[in-house]
């Protein structure tokens, strides 16, 4: 998995696609960090993010109720990163509940942040490249519904906009 996800990673389009992006704009920031917070109140999670992954890490590029450190490290390193497995599969990805899956068991990240569940869906450029991901995350087991998808995939759209409206010829 580690190898398949950082050969995807590294694939040289979605790089070069990714560097097009403003990504340190303070209004892009603004408008990301508000589809974070709408998200996780439509969908009742104490936290939500929007991130791009580059070749070997996710960086948050907006964010609602992350904690203490996740919150000023702004990233993490993309095999410890839940949403490097949305770009990976290209598709919504759920886990109801860290604990019960084997390969999050030993995942420092989620378990110094204290997550427990995930709900992301990826963010796709119109030519189909994946940068990153928006996502739900909670402390407490979650079943997510078809009606939380679309209401996350309502939000991702929004959060591809608004990154596309910081998008450098």
């Amino acid at each position: 998995m580690r190898t398949d996800l950082y050969d995807r990673l590294a694939d040289p389009a979605r790089l070069i696609e990714l560097a097009r992006y403003d990504l340190g704009s303070d209004r892009l920031r603004a408008a990301l960090d508000e589809v974070a917070q709408r998200s996780a109140k439509l969908l009742d999670a104490p936290a939500s993010l929007v991130s791009v992954l580059g070749a070997d890490a996710q960086q948050i590029i907006g964010e609602y109720g992350l904690g203490d450190w996740v919150a000023v490290a702004q990233g993490a390193a993309a095999e410890w990163a839940v949403c490097s497995r949305t770009v990976l599969k290209g598709e919504p990805y759920c886990v109801a509940d860290f604990s019960d899956d084997p390969q999050y068991a030993a995942n420092p990240f989620l378990a110094t942040a204290g997550l427990r569940s995930y709900f992301g869906v990826p963010l796709v450029t119109p030519g189909g490249l994946m940068l990153g991901a928006h996502c739900v995350v909670d402390t407490r087991r979650r079943i997510y519904t078809g009606v939380d998808l679309a209401v996350l995939s309502d939000s991702a759209d929004e959060a591809m906009e608004a990154l596309l409206r910081h998008r450098r010829p």
